[in-house]
């Protein structure tokens, strides 16, 4: 509505030469006619044909991955937090284990003994309380009691295969009393041997000291079940270590260089070991490798007290192993239905493509302006009654367009002042007749409120009637003054209906002799 040139067309002249109403002339509109449309609607509906049933085996095999990884992603998950509970229990049985030790009563008594009177029977006792723990105790491998000032006064059980320094207290600074984790270490054999210390207290005073070492034999009876883990799952406990991360069991997979009996390194940037490790728990599907360089998805926990990490995995191909196959069955059932899409193709075409084609030429003819184009009715069908809607359409299209003609030409050659403006305070649109008597061109007309124009003594009252305009109120014979281009002043009589749904007032004026009451 910018430009009182905008929609106009052109119609019969009174001299009956005729005249074409240009509709929509965008390049991208244009009538092709290289290519058939019978040729085209075969090729359509082939393609289409085929796009459908590839779509298809697409969103089936979406909708297989997204079900068969929601189900690893569950079973990762739900296989984590049963191992990581597990876990759990087992070092909160070690810790019960070492308190249990380390609790007895005649054991701070003695030590507390020894340490005031160097009493070597008192020494005894504490030696026979060690043998008998490490008969009795599941899991002790060795222990050993320190003095207040961590010197080793006597021991019982025997390290696998471990240095001497094995029994060397590592926290005698601790003022904790419980037992405190120390470290798992690698032994000899398929378990790790899982060391803790425990201050021990007589009245409040710390007597000593007591380190206990344990076999990780529950450990190992956790990560060798492999029950819900198929052919490739694995469950993983990791430890920290300065190249990366070890397991503190033998692994399921055995490979050269890895030592099947017992722990291995695990040094690879992207295997979820040190994903758990960094304090990660949840599930991770991409761009994780295990120790074999398989692609896997993994879940992973960290146990803040242990430091550990607790790993379950599987290969990823053995998760996408169904999904691939069902592809290839999708691929393959496409390839065959192709051929019948393409008969299917060529009858549709042949049997619809003229009334189609004419169709086309019609709404070609009328796009180019020629509004007295109509298509052929040959049929009875759907398709005949397609192009009598087309006809129908056409005649309503030329109807219209011949009444918008006219509209154009009345609201062009008027002599009165025809406008479109808002209660906004802007002209949406105007005639060549505002620029004609006020000198402004429509782009001046249209970019400022029309108020500015208005005589500063008439603003209140042209104000007023805006409101009442928008109230739904016509306004008719108000009169006020309008500035010419040239600075001058013009007296206007307006008469304006308003359109309340789109909130715009139509107007008519004319130059009047007649004054405002503000001027009066």
């Amino acid at each position: 509505m910018h430009g009182s040139g905008s929609g106009r067309n052109d119609r019969t002249s009174d001299s009956g030469a005729k005249e074409t109403h240009p509709v929509g002339r965008t390049a991208n509109l244009t009538y092709r006619r290289s290519v058939d449309i019978r040729t085209r609607l075969v090729f359509a509906f082939f393609a289409v044909t085929i796009g459908s049933l590839l779509t298809f085996g697409y969103l089936a095999h979406g909708i297989a991955e997204r079900l068969i990884g929601a189900g690893t992603i569950d079973q990762l998950e739900s296989l984590a937090g049963s191992g990581s509970d597990a876990l759990e229990g087992i070092v909160e049985g070690w810790q019960e284990r070492v308190q249990l030790i380390g609790s007895r009563t005649q054991l701070r008594a003695s030590l507390d003994e020894y340490g005031a009177t160097g009493d070597s029977a008192a020494l005894a006792v504490v030696q026979r309380i060690l043998d008998d723990a490490v008969v009795s105790v599941r899991s002790v491998a060795a222990i050993a009691v320190y003095d207040r000032r961590g010197n080793q006064l006597t021991g019982a059980g025997t390290a696998r295969n471990a240095p001497p320094e094995l029994l060397t207290p590592r926290s005698t600074a601790s003022g904790s009393q419980s037992p405190l984790f120390l470290e798992a270490m690698p032994s000899g054999e398929a378990y790790p041997e899982i060391t803790y210390s425990m201050p021990l207290l007589q009245e409040g005073r710390r007597v000593g000291f007591l380190f206990v070492v344990l076999n990780g034999d529950r450990l190992v009876e956790l990560t060798t079940d492999t029950t819900g883990l198929g052919r490739s799952g694995e469950l993983m406990v990791v430890a920290p270590d300065p190249s990366g991360a070890r397991t503190l069991h033998p692994v399921r997979h055995p490979l050269d260089g890895f030592n099947p009996e017992g722990p291995i390194l695990l040094t690879g940037e992207q295997d979820p070991a040190l994903m758990a490790l960094s304090g990660v728990n949840g599930v991770e599907r991409e761009g994780l490798e295990d120790y074999r360089g398989r692609s896997v998805w993994a879940a992973t926990r960290f146990l803040p007290y242990t430091g550990w990490g607790l790993v379950v995995k599987y290969d990823a191909d053995e998760r996408r192993a169904g999904i691939d196959e069902f592809w290839d069955e999708m691929i393959a059932l496409a390839l065959a239905l192709s051929g019948i899409g393409l008969l299917v193709a060529l009858f549709l075409g042949l049997r619809f493509a003229g009334p189609i084609h004419d169709l086309a030429e019609t709404a070609n003819r009328i796009r180019e302006g020629d509004l007295s184009a109509r298509a052929p009715v040959r049929r009875e069908d759907e398709i005949g009654v397609l192009a009598r809607t087309f006809n129908q359409t056409a005649d309503e299209l030329q109807h219209r367009m011949l009444e918008l003609h006219e509209f154009q030409k009345f609201f062009d050659v008027s002599l009165d002042l025809l406008c479109i403006a808002g209660t906004d305070g802007y002209f949406k649109r105007t005639n060549p007749a505002f620029t004609t008597v006020l000198g402004w061109s429509e782009e001046e007309l249209l970019s400022r409120p029309f108020l500015d124009l208005v005589h500063p003594d008439d603003v209140v009252a042209t104000t007023e009637q805006i409101e009442r305009l928008a109230e739904g109120q016509p306004a008719i014979s108000f009169v006020n003054r309008f500035r010419r281009s040239d600075g001058s002043w013009i007296y206007l009589k307006w008469n304006a209906y308003p359109e309340e749904e789109s909130g715009l007032m139509y107007a008519v004026a004319r130059e009047t002799s007649a004054r405002p009451q503000s001027d009066a």
